[in-house]
C-alpha cells in the first residue's frame, strides 16, 4: 500500500500540470476585445456660418474630426514634446505640445446627435473586422490626394 501512494500522488500532480499546457494564446485572445471607441464634441454656436443650419453642419464636421483624432490617439498614441526656460532660477517659459498622426481605416459612426449647444459624434473601430480592408477591391490603387482648403471649425 505504501508503494502505491507515492505513485498515485505523482500521477495526480503531473496530470494537474498537463491541464495548464492546454491553454494557448489563441484561446486567450478569442476572449480579448479589439474594439476602440471615441467621442468628438463641437459647440454649435461657436461655428462659422450665416444661419443656424450652417453652424450645425460645421459642428457635425468638427465633432467627427475630433472623434477621429481621439481614435488615432488611442490606436497610435500621442507624441508629447515639451520645453522650458529658466532665467535667474525663475521659470520664464514652459511649453507642452501634443501631436497625433495616423491613418484610421474601418471606423464606423455609431451615433451622431446634439445635446444643448454641443454636437456629439461617437465612433467605433473593431480591429477584428479590419482584415476585409486588405481585399484588392478596398486597396487604394490609382487614387490621388485631393487638396482641400484649410478651415478651422472650432
Amino acid at each position: 500500500m505504501k508503494v502505491y501512494l507515492p505513485i498515485f500522488l505523482a500521477v495526480f500532480l503531473l496530470s494537474a500540470c498537463s491541464l495548464h499546457s492546454e491553454i494557448t494564446p489563441t484561446t486567450v485572445n478569442q476572449n480579448y476585445q479589439h474594439t476602440f471607441t471615441s467621442v468628438g464634441y463641437a459647440p454649435i454656436e461657436a461655428q462659422p456660418g450665416n444661419n443656424f443650419d450652417m453652424k450645425v453642419l460645421n459642428a457635425i464636421k468638427a465633432s467627427k474630426l475630433e472623434a477621429y483624432k481621439e481614435m488615432a490617439e488611442q490606436v497610435f498614441g500621442v507624441l508629447i514634446a515639451g520645453n522650458g526656460s529658466v532665467e535667474g532660477a525663475i521659470l520664464t517659459n514652459n511649453n507642452i505640445e501634443a501631436k497625433v498622426k495616423g491613418l484610421v481605416k474601418g471606423a464606423k459612426v455609431m451615433k451622431s446627435y446634439h445635446e444643448g449647444d454641443m454636437y456629439i459624434t461617437e465612433l467605433e473601430l473593431d480591429m477584428q473586422a479590419l482584415p476585409f480592408l486588405q481585399a484588392p477591391e478596398f486597396k487604394h490603387q490609382g487614387t490621388q490626394t485631393i487638396k482641400v482648403q484649410d478651415h478651422v471649425y472650432y
